[in-house]
C-alpha cells in the first residue's frame, strides 16, 4: 500500500476559508479601534479647548475694573453679577490649532447666592463671596462639527 503525502483539495479549502474568516476578524476589530481612537482623540481634543477657555475667562473674572460712578473698584465677576441675565452669552472665543478651528462661549446658566456668608460691604452691593455664577461651556469643532457642553460654577472669592 502506498502512503500519499500531501493536503486534499478539500483540506486547502477549508484551510484557506479559516484563514480568511481571522483575517476578516482582525480587519473588523482594528477599524473599530480606530474609530474610537479617532473619537477619543476628538473629545479629548475638544475638552482641552473647553478647559483652556474656562481657565482664560475664570483669570478674566477677577480683573480689577474701574468704576466711574463709585469709589472702588469692581471685579468683572461683579459687573457680570449685575449686567447680564440667564441665558445670556458672556465669552466667546475662537482658536485654532493644527489647522482646526474650534469657536467656544460661556452662556450663563443661573446666579446663585450664599445667604450663609456673613453679612459684609460687598453683600449690601448685591454680591458677596458666596455669589456663584453657574454656566455652560460650549465649544464646537468646526472641522467636524463635533461639540461639547460642559456645566460649571464661577465663585466669587476676596
Amino acid at each position: 500500500m502506498k502512503i500519499k503525502k500531501g493536503f486534499t483539495l478539500i483540506e486547502l479549502i477549508v484551510a484557506l476559508l479559516f484563514f480568511t474568516l481571522a483575517s476578516a476578524s482582525i480587519a473588523v476589530f482594528y477599524a473599530s479601534n480606530s474609530r474610537r481612537i479617532i473619537s477619543s482623540e476628538r473629545s479629548a481634543r475638544l475638552e482641552a479647548v473647553s478647559g483652556k477657555v474656562y481657565e482664560t475667562f475664570k483669570g478674566n473674572l477677577m480683573q480689577r475694573i474701574y468704576d466711574p460712578g463709585g469709589n472702588y473698584e469692581k471685579l468683572v465677576f461683579d459687573t457680570i453679577w449685575e449686567t447680564f441675565n440667564p441665558g445670556d452669552m458672556i465669552f466667546s472665543s475662537s482658536d485654532t490649532i493644527n489647522g482646526v478651528t474650534f469657536n467656544s462661549s460661556i452662556r450663563i446658566d443661573s446666579f446663585h447666592f450664599d445667604t450663609t456668608k456673613a453679612a459684609t460691604k460687598d453683600e449690601a452691593r448685591g454680591y458677596s463671596s458666596g455669589s456663584r455664577i453657574w454656566s455652560t461651556i460650549e465649544t464646537i469643532d468646526l472641522s467636524n462639527g463635533d461639540t461639547i457642553q460642559m456645566q460649571t460654577v464661577f465663585s466669587h472669592h476676596r
